[in-house]
């Protein structure tokens, strides 16, 4: 196999792997997003204590996941937890 040959299969596989990567980080921030979207009642971008009621994991986890303490679950936090609406 030429150096060339032997470059672009390296190349290629690299950016086949980024794609992947990408692909699986995209898939876990729609799941968040989404179950965002779904309990955010007053579309606030927060969940509330009272908002969560509507999801049993989010809710038993609430004070572990408000990482900052108040009272509101973002974003962020959702991310950060890997709960999904599932």
């Amino acid at each position: 196999m030429t150096d060339f040959k032997k470059l672009a299969t390296v190349a290629l596989t690299i950016m086949l792997v980024q794609g992947v990567l990408a692909l699986l980080i995209s898939s876990a921030a729609s799941a968040q997003e989404s179950l965002m979207i779904t309990l955010d009642n007053d579309r606030d971008g927060l969940i509330s204590l009272r908002e969560a009621t509507g999801h049993r994991t989010l809710l038993e986890n609430f004070n572990k996941i408000d990482s900052n303490e108040d009272g509101y679950i973002s974003l962020d936090e959702l991310e950060a937890s890997q709960i999904s609406k599932g």
